[in-house]
């Protein structure tokens, strides 16, 4: 391999364009307003998620998804050829060279539908792949009023559950637990958890790297069983759903407040480590906050600021100016992170 040196792009932080693929749902307004772009002419209002640094396919719908830095490569193809600047030598020793991450913006124009992912053991089991679909919201904007659903509120037996899916009533979100939500609010999602984000919500969402869902109600949204259920059959796609209850202790210690960080702190509850992290900085006039060097997905959360990272060897950090709405993908190579202002990010992070 040819000799690089830190004015090659490939190893300092880079910028992510919007990587916006059709989905079924509306939304992506919001998206756009918080990256500071405005809304194309020809936009479909079909938006709703930005996929950031994604080395994941869709599982239908296309099967678009997967980032493309500046040059064209694929991030898969460039991770494959320098793996260690990418990824660091401890994640390359315990996750191999997939990153374990998808980190999205969503932007939810409109409610979703009620719905589940699978944990780990049912993905093995069931679909032939190691990852389930664990999720955290780090909510960014909400209108007043703006709610979520999570979990059952009663344990529902097999036989109901599945007549509610066969009714594709309202019943099935009444049977959830709503959460009001505002900007601040963190929800960590385990896999099997059936969940809705409702209209006017816009959340930074780390999960793991894949795109199964089991769509509960999929009718009013126009999806095939074969979608919805991930190509099983009804009955054992909903062996994949945790039926309850999920409520008092165990709900709130789903919840947390990222807005509560001061300096550098978690954003998600210390569970989710086993599946992503999602990190705090945030800066104040002669206050800054570090962290150590990681592959991350660096998201500008708030005021304005500098980034500066300093690559192994080298002594002087090399800085970026950065403010609300930018995303930086950020190489373990370009070593610790900085960032002194007026300034929040999040940086969103495979597991340790």
């Amino acid at each position: 391999m040819s000799e690089t040196t830190v004015s090659d792009p490939t190893r300092l932080p880079s910028h992510l364009p919007p990587n916006t693929p059709h989905r079924f749902y509306r939304g992506g307004e919001r998206i756009l307003a918080f990256r500071g772009l405005d809304v194309p002419a020809d936009f479909d209002g079909h938006r709703p998620e930005d996929w950031l640094a994604s080395t994941t396919r869709l599982f239908a719908e296309g099967g678009d998804g997967v980032t493309l830095l500046a040059d064209g490569t694929p991030l898969p193809d460039a991770l494959g050829a320098d793996p260690e600047h990418w990824l660091g030598p401890d994640h390359l020793a315990t996750h191999g060279i997939e990153p374990g991450l998808l980190t999205k913006l969503l932007d939810a124009g409109e409610r979703l539908p009620v719905h589940s992912h699978p944990d780990r053991a049912f993905a093995a089991a069931h679909l032939d792949c190691a990852h389930g679909k664990t999720e955290a919201w780090i909510v960014l904007a909400a209108e007043p009023g703006a709610c979520v659903w999570l979990g059952f509120r009663d344990e529902l037996p097999t036989d109901e559950l599945a007549s509610l899916v066969e009714a594709q009533d309202d019943r099935l979100l009444e049977a959830l637990n709503r959460i009001e939500v505002r900007r601040g609010d963190a929800i960590l999602v385990p896999g099997g958890q059936p969940h809705a984000i409702g209209a006017g919500v816009l959340v930074l969402e780390l999960q793991e790297p894949t795109d199964l869902s089991v769509m509960l109600e999929h009718r009013r949204f126009g999806l095939d069983e074969a979608h919805a259920f991930l190509g099983l059959s009804v009955s054992r796609a909903l062996e994949s759903v945790d039926r309850g209850p999920l409520t008092g202790p165990s709900l709130a210690a789903l919840r947390t407040r990222w807005t509560d960080v001061a300096g550098a702190g978690h954003a998600l509850p210390a569970r989710a480590t086993e599946f992503f992290r999602a990190e705090v900085l945030s800066a104040t006039s002669g206050s800054p906050a570090t962290g150590a060097a990681a592959f991350a997905v660096v998201v500008v959360v708030s005021g304005r600021g500098t980034l500066s990272t300093t690559p192994a060897g080298h002594d002087s950090p090399r800085p970026t100016e950065v403010g609300r709405g930018d995303v930086l993908l950020v190489p373990y190579g370009a070593g610790e992170v900085r960032v002194e202002g007026e300034l929040t990010v999040i940086r969103c992070m495979p597991p340790g």
